[in-house]
C-alpha cells in the first residue's frame, strides 16, 4: 500500500504576467491544477502535475492569440 506519493510537476509555459494569467484561466477551466513560480525578469513559470501534461499542452497549443 502506498501511503505517500509525491506528484512531480512539469513545466508547461513561461511568459509575461498577462500571458500567464490567460493560460492559467484556460487551464483552470479545463480542471487542471496549476502551480506558478516567479522566474525573474518579468517572467512567470507555470507547471502542472505530470499526469496532466498532455492535456495542458493541448489546451495551451489550441489557445487563440488575438
Amino acid at each position: 500500500m502506498i501511503t505517500s506519493r509525491k506528484i512531480s510537476q512539469v513545466k508547461v509555459f513561461s511568459g509575461s504576467p498577462w500571458e500567464v494569467a490567460s493560460v492559467k484561466s484556460l487551464l483552470n477551466a479545463a480542471y487542471i491544477q496549476v502551480s506558478m513560480k516567479d522566474n525573474g525578469l518579468n517572467s512567470i513559470l507555470i507547471s502542472v502535475p505530470c499526469e496532466y501534461y498532455t492535456a495542458a499542452m493541448r489546451v495551451i497549443n489550441n489557445r487563440k492569440v488575438s
